[in-house]
């Protein structure tokens, strides 16, 4: 292994170190994945519990290949430590596999305590006093087996002593957090000599093991392993900062240091490029001012913009994601930060298959820190005309879901289709449970979907056996297909497909044609989505960049979707990007300045969700490509904002709540008894006679 020395040597200093790692990825929700109330009687069984396929030597040359030059290992450890803390000796050696996949394809490894800090139920390292004193021994007693098993190897593993620790309430950002308006500096205080207790008996345990441990770089993370900030008036997001401590170590001197600080950053791009991009460079001064002065460089150990996990930003903004990811990258390098991203790029089965599912942004990723020229691999996902989910026999019954990943249906079209071929069996079941039915839920869980069955439009359930009128038995093959938005939330979410009373045969995923609309940008892309109050200074300021209006170009539309949700008056306002001056804009024909009142407009009632289409001149448009716009507002609760091509036709609907039945007219305003003309019902135009 190349990862072995038989002898003591004298390890490079952690500030050539971290040069020398240079652009990293972790291996996530893989050594690091768990489950409290499960036990585990293999090792793959706990390594793929969270749907990753077990890790390969062939990945992390894959990773290689693509310029990555260190690999952040993850791990999880308090459901593989016996009750007298000896770590199972199977998972200790599957570790070791791992490490040296990394090691022998010549990259950087980090090996953690992952999980076993957090906000989760297995969480057993907190930031706090008691809690240290309690946990000591056994935090001290896992390193050192860590340690041992380790100590011959070389100078590119290091060991990181734990991950995101919170305090006892679990509060992020800094502690004490969740009290909202309550800061207990006391317990606060607490927790941050808690963190730094526990970096100082991970040096200690970890040096007094010898061998290559001697002068081996360590790395301990900030509280959280927050990057700091301060909100405002709010200076306590930058204690984490301030208040950890370089741990004593033995193995430094006046030319030599041994440890790393860490923290993990995750950016908010939905707010605008130039607002993220101002945002990082806050945080590395900070980094610099603070961090650094201690006497160890910084590594920012994970990173990704803020909705990385639900894959939402490379859905909905990627050219925004790719451009701060290319800065994000080469900002670092600029400063001396190794960065390390978290998953994505190759998640689920593509790991498997040795391709990457976001190849453009691992390319993007390591050409920032290699430079344009660099000769990387970036093997991607083909998009195939049928996609084999599920061949077989398999008894459905609720909870027992088969899994549609989201990278599956990244490239593919909303009028994509689902294949099923199933038989019936039912007449094991009395009752009520005689029946045989079919589901599709978001991968959350977080709620049914609606969707046709041959055609025919089915609310959340399809009854098979009343649908066909069929008994148990019957052999069916259905296809079933979904509209625009629940297509686009599989992208993010991904898709679980259950049943009951049910023997599934075969699951296909079946590539539509592309819908024209959806390739001209007809329907637009989602820009933002959340829940925000817009309240001037005091709520969201939305910053829609230039580069997203120049992708879509002249007679882009602006849409947005609120409600309602004022006291005294409701507005809209627009600005140019550098708020120096208000653009004029058009709705329903209409141009109007600065301003509007969406209530007045549309004839709103405080509570009614609405939607308003905005276009512009083409003066107007021409300074928003050079500035891009922002807007704000008072009494209005931002849910979408979407970015669209040209389109002839209606320029604002409203949709009331519930909208049922609802008529509208083409400006958007309700009408209870329509005369002769055209209107809107259920999001439907129709012609009144």
């Amino acid at each position: 292994m190349l990862g072995i020395q038989t002898q003591a040597q004298e390890f490079e200093s952690a500030t050539d170190a971290v040069k020398n790692m240079g652009v990293g990825w972790n291996l996530g929700n893989t050594l690091d994945a768990n489950k409290a109330d499960e036990t585990w009687t293999t090792t793959e069984q706990h390594e793929t519990c969270w749907g990753q396929p077990v890790t390969t030597f062939e990945l992390m040359k894959m990773m290689k290949n693509a310029g990555f030059t260190a690999i952040r290992v993850p791990i999880t450890w308090y459901q593989e430590i016996d009750e007298n803390g000896t770590v199972k000796e199977a998972w200790m050696n599957r570790v070791k596999e791992v490490v040296d996949y990394v090691l022998d394809n010549g990259m950087y490894c980090i090996i953690n305590v992952h999980h076993d800090t957090g906000a989760g139920n297995g969480a057993w390292i907190k930031a706090s006093g008691s809690v240290y004193t309690a946990s000591k021994e056994k935090f001290e007693g896992l390193w050192k087996q860590i340690a041992e098993k380790f100590k011959d190897y070389g100078q590119n593993l290091l060991f990181e002593a734990y991950n995101e620790m919170l305090d006892e309430n679990n509060c992020w950002n800094y502690p004490t957090y969740s009290n909202k308006g309550n800061y207990d500096e006391t317990a606060a205080n607490d927790s941050y000599e808690a963190v730094n207790s526990y970096a100082q008996s991970f040096v200690d345990v970890v040096r007094a093991t010898g061998g290559n441990n001697a002068t081996r770089n360590l790395i301990v993370n900030t509280y959280a392993a927050s990057s700091g900030g301060i909100w405002g008036t709010n200076t306590h997001p930058q204690e984490p900062l301030t208040e950890m401590k370089l741990p004593v170590d033995a193995s430094t001197n006046a030319t030599t240091n041994h440890l790393i600080f860490e923290v993990h950053s995750y950016p908010n791009i939905e707010n605008g490029l130039n607002n993220a991009k101002n945002g990082l460079d806050t945080t590395i001064e900070s980094l610099k001012s603070i961090l650094m002065t201690k006497g160890a460089p910084v590594i920012i150990g994970e990173w990704g913009t803020s909705n990385v996990d639900n894959g939402s930003d490379y859905i909905d903004r990627r050219k925004s994601m790719i451009d701060f990811c290319d800065y994000f990258v080469k900002k670092c390098k600029e400063n001396g930060i190794a960065t390390f991203y978290w998953m994505g790029l190759s998640d689920g089965a593509a790991r498997s298959q040795l391709v990457f599912n976001q190849a453009d942004l691992a390319e993007t990723i390591t050409k920032a820190y290699h430079g344009a020229d660099f000769q990387g691999v970036y093997p991607a996902m083909e998009t195939s005309e049928e996609t084999v989910i599920f061949e077989g026999e398999q008894q459905l019954e609720w909870g027992q879901a088969i899994n549609f990943p989201a990278n599956l249906f990244t490239d593919l079209s909303s009028t994509s289709t689902v294949e099923v071929t199933y038989t019936e069996k039912f007449d094991q079941f009395s009752g009520d449970e005689a029946n045989s039915y079919l589901q599709f839920w978001y991968n959350d869980w977080t709620s049914m979907i609606n969707f046709t069955a041959d055609g025919q439009e089915i609310s959340e359930t399809l009854e098979v056996n009343k649908f066909y009128n069929s008994t148990s038995g019957t052999e069916h093959t259905t296809v079933f297909a979904f509209d625009t938005d629940t297509f686009h939330n599989f992208k993010k979410k991904g898709m679980l497909f259950q049943g009951h009373g049910v023997l599934l045969k075969k699951v296909v995923l079946k590539a539509g044609e592309k819908d024209p609309e959806e390739s001209g940008n007809k329907d637009g892309e989602v820009f933002w989505e959340g829940d925000a109050v817009l309240d001037w200074g005091d709520g969201l300021q939305l910053t829609v960049p230039a580069e997203n209006f120049e992708a879509i170009g002249k007679g882009a539309r602006l849409i947005l979707y609120y409600t309602l949700d004022f006291t005294d008056y409701n507005m809209i306002q627009l600005f140019y990007g550098d708020w120096k001056e208000n653009p004029s804009f058009i709705i329903n024909g209409k141009e109007i300045a600065k301003e509007f009142r969406p209530g007045d407009l549309h004839g709103l009632q405080n509570g009614d969700d609405g939607m308003t289409e905005i276009t512009f001149n083409d003066n107007v448009f021409n300074t928003i490509l050079q500035k891009g716009i922002v807007f704000q507002g008072h009494g209005i609760r931002l849910k979408k904002v979407v970015l669209a091509g040209p389109e002839t036709g209606i320029h604002s609907i409203v949709k009331a709540t519930p909208d049922e039945g609802i008529i509208y007219n083409l400006s958007g305003q309700r009408v209870s008894k329509p005369s002769k003309g055209i209107y809107i019902q259920n999001g439907r135009k129709y012609i009144a006679r």
